[in-house]
């Protein structure tokens, strides 16, 4: 994909969210791919047999987990993508190395801490 030149002049690339990119420049083909698209969607269309249950079809593994019921937003790939093994299958297809996520439990994955909601004081300011 091309790059997006912004109204304000920036360069960005072409797949972001709020700015930030949603794939490195060496993994967007793979991520529009048709294998990669059907595997996705077959994966959040089936239901999981995990050690906590049985994940119903669309809905966040992890959440499921702690007995929340949250959509699925993301299918996390558990071993992380790289350029060493985009081109492995075993990698980037299998069902074995997926993982629904709603959008917190894929950023707490990145970021490797848990995401708190906002907190306000009592005039309603933010508590950073």
């Amino acid at each position: 994909m091309s790059p997006i030149l912004r109204r304000d002049g920036v360069i960005e690339p072409a797949a972001t969210f709020l700015g930030v990119p949603l794939a490195q420049d060496w993994a967007v083909a793979f991520y529009h791919s048709p294998a990669w698209l059907r595997n996705r969607k077959a994966y959040m269309g089936k239901a999981i047999d995990t050690p906590f249950g049985i994940v119903p079809p669309g809905l966040c593994e992890r959440c499921y987990s702690m007995g929340i019921m949250r959509p699925a937003k993301v299918v996390h790939h558990k071993t992380h993508l790289s350029p060493e093994n985009i081109g492995d299958p075993s990698v980037t297809l299998s069902f074995d190395n997926f993982e629904r996520l709603c959008q917190d439990c894929h950023a707490v994955v990145h970021s490797g801490h848990e995401r708190t909601r906002a907190r306000f004081d009592e005039q309603g300011n933010v508590i950073f």
